[in-house]
């Protein structure tokens, strides 16, 4: 049995408990990713040293802006399209809304100072380019700088490292390695298939400062890569100057040769890391579960009371909209906050996907209101469901109970089989 084949047999299982519908959501995306085999890495670090300089030398073009002061505020995923020259982009909002920019307008959805904290809500950025070095499947991602004084920039670059397939990690002599630097990689190095580890800003220090650092962080790094010292191979950084292409060529090179030769390889330790993780993460939601079936009964009146409140309070809303603009965003929206609630009253992740539509898209407040109410009334049905609310009937709970400790059985078999996916 391949990868593949267990992860559609773990989304066919999550499939059939309401409980897990984000699990199984999680895991389909994966399942997408094995078949169209793209692999997408990450240019990931501290802020300022250097990642969107970088891209723009592997690329040959300055597609992405750069400063002297943390810019980056926004994922931004790049991509080969033929006959494209990237003059035009499109911006993913975090409401589901997409629009297409002229890439010269870039910097002001993705530029710190132009959208400061992400103020605009900006999910991610998706630029076509006709860049030979991306042309055989490769998306290459412009992260957020981790450590700044800007937190949703470190929050966006934590999330999006952990759902990359490789990565980039950059390091620049003109600054020791930090805590943050060593706390950030030991947090991703748990998600990607492939690291590469690159020293920028080279053409600032002399050849015995740059070896002296160069010996220095190889140890470190490699005691993160290797906790355990279990014989991981050796730990190689490549220095390089962005601002004057060297040692660029040689980093292109090493990822031409390993997506095609190992490839495969690459994707089956980036999905199966990813599996042990959500099988592991839906571990402990079923864990939460259980201790929410344990509350007393008036504890647990009391709650889906305050849920069945708030859903009245967001449908009188819905009476007194006026602005028909932009009612699927605010439908998206909506769900997020249905999501939140769930999860605060009673501890469990419940999904909704978002529908990415065009801006310009209209949606009347009629439609609006029957697509909210369908959706408040699929969520009750689906909470009454998973809690058996009210449920007198001995025999059922007993039933749902004994269905979780056959999940969680499953869920031992499949992280034991990715386990020996990985190694093939």
């Amino acid at each position: 049995m391949d990868l593949l084949d267990t992860t559609k047999r773990i989304q066919e299982t999550f499939e059939g408990y309401e409980l897990c519908r984000h699990q199984a959501e999680q895991v389909r995306v994966l399942a997408g990713k094995l078949e169209k085999k793209n692999v997408t890495i990450a240019v990931i670090g501290q802020f300022k040293r250097g990642k969107t300089s970088m891209i723009n030398s592997i690329l040959g073009r300055k597609l992405l802006p750069t400063g002297i002061v943390p810019i980056t505020s926004a994922v931004t995923r790049i991509e080969y399209a033929e006959g494209e020259t990237g003059d035009t982009a499109k911006v993913y909002f975090l409401n589901g809304l997409c629009e297409e920019v002229p890439a010269e307008s870039l910097h002001e959805y993705i530029s710190e100072q132009e959208n400061h904290d992400n103020e605009r809500g900006v999910a991610e950025v998706e630029l076509l380019t006709e860049a030979a070095f991306l042309k055989d499947g490769l998306i290459l991602v412009d992260t957020p700088g981790v450590g700044s004084i800007h937190e949703n920039n470190s929050k966006s670059a934590y999330d999006f490292a952990r759902e990359s397939d490789g990565a980039i990690f950059m390091l620049s002599v003109d600054s020791p390695v930090n805590r943050i630097e060593v706390d950030f990689l030991k947090s991703v190095r748990r998600f990607a298939g492939k690291f590469y580890f690159t020293v920028n800003k080279i053409d600032t220090v002399d050849e015995e400062d740059l070896a002296e650092y160069l010996e220095y962080c190889t140890a470190l790094i490699g005691d993160i890569m290797d906790p355990d010292g279990k014989g991981a191979k050796a730990v190689r950084l490549l220095p390089i100057s962005a601002k004057n292409h060297t040692g660029i060529d040689e980093l292109t090179e090493m990822i031409r040769d390993d997506l095609l030769n190992k490839a495969a390889d690459i994707m089956r330790q980036s999905v199966g890391l990813k599996l042990l993780e959500i099988l592991k993460n839906t571990g402990t939601q079923i864990s939460s579960y259980r201790e929410v079936l344990k509350m007393a009964p008036n504890v647990f009146s009391r709650r889906f009371g305050e849920m069945n409140g708030f859903l009245e309070g967001e449908r009188k809303k819905t009476e007194e909209l006026e602005d028909k603009k932009y009612l699927r965003a605010r439908l998206n929206e909506e769900k997020a906050c249905l999501s939140m609630k769930v999860r605060e009253l009673f501890g469990i992740e419940y999904f909704y996907s978002v529908d990415r539509n065009d801006a310009a898209e209209f949606l009347s407040r009629d439609e609006y209101a029957a697509e909210l109410q369908a959706t408040y009334d699929e969520l009750a049905e689906t909470l009454n469901s998973i809690f058996m609310y009210k449920e007198e009937n001995a025999y059922t709970v007993a039933r749902r109970i004994e269905d979780l400790n056959i999940l969680m059985q499953s869920m031992k078999k499949f992280t034991r089989q990715i386990e020996r996916d990985m190694v093939q």
